[in-house]
């Protein structure tokens, strides 16, 4: 009776695991969801172009912020992507340059966040 008590402590123990295991899959799964929807929000910034310097700026400091949000990625290849963004974004010579490079930037991000 006593190993059919334990095995039965076992089972449960391990339903336990299993049922945190998917909670915590599910909160990873909805934090990775959040991350690429503010991504993409930033990667998908555009400028008012009737003041070019303020542009170029405003871009940058979304490329700032695109940084940190892949600093925060737990997902290798999101972080990647988000990097590669950023980077783009921070190395624009001009407004014009950035509205350029965004459709290909959003792509990859996409990508990367599995959309």
């Amino acid at each position: 009776m006593r190993l059919v008590g334990t095995l039965a402590a076992a089972v449960i123990a391990l339903g336990s695991l299993t049922a945190c295991d998917t909670i915590q899959g599910v909160s990873d799964t909805a934090d990775k969801v959040k991350l690429c929807a503010d991504a993409i929000q930033l990667v998908g910034f555009s400028p008012d172009l009737s003041d070019p310097q303020k542009a170029l700026e405003d871009t940058q400091a979304k490329a700032k912020e695109l940084e940190n949000l892949a600093n925060s990625s737990p997902d290798e290849q999101v972080k990647k992507a988000l990097t590669e963004a950023a980077n783009g974004m921070q190395n624009v010579g001009s407004a014009a340059d950035w509205v350029q490079q965004k459709a290909d930037l959003v792509a990859k991000v996409s990508s990367a966040c599995g959309g």
